[in-house]
């Protein structure tokens, strides 16, 4: 299979958690203090893929922390989710691009993958 992405998707490690999901402004609308297990599929320095019970729109953004483990710092970003489909009844699997510059992303990666 070709890779089409510009960035290499990387399998890791990492806790992701989801704090508000909204369309156009958080303070307006949108869904707030969502709690559902999230695992995390992949990461790149355009994206992420990760695996919700949740029933997620796409079109819509969410800010997102990012932590491993050992890492010193969180790293938190808006996330726009751009696909989605059905993996079983129970299971959606998302497609996401960050939408704000990840000053700690690169260190995140590098630490995660050594």
């Amino acid at each position: 299979m070709i890779e089409k992405r510009k960035n290499q998707r990387i399998p890791i490690t990492l806790h992701l958690s989801i704090s508000d999901l909204y369309k156009d402004d958080p303070v307006v609308s949108g869904i707030h203090d969502l709690d559902s297990p999230i695992q995390l599929v992949d990461i790149s320095k355009d994206g992420i893929a990760f695996i919700s019970e949740c029933v997620l729109p796409t079109g819509y953004y969410f800010n997102a922390s990012l932590e491993s483990e050992d890492s010193i710092e969180n790293v938190f970003t808006v996330v726009e989710i751009i696909h989605s489909r059905a993996i079983d009844h129970d299971h959606y699997q998302y497609g996401c691009r960050f939408n704000s510059t990840l000053e700690h992303l690169d260190e995140l990666l590098n630490h995660a993958t050594a």
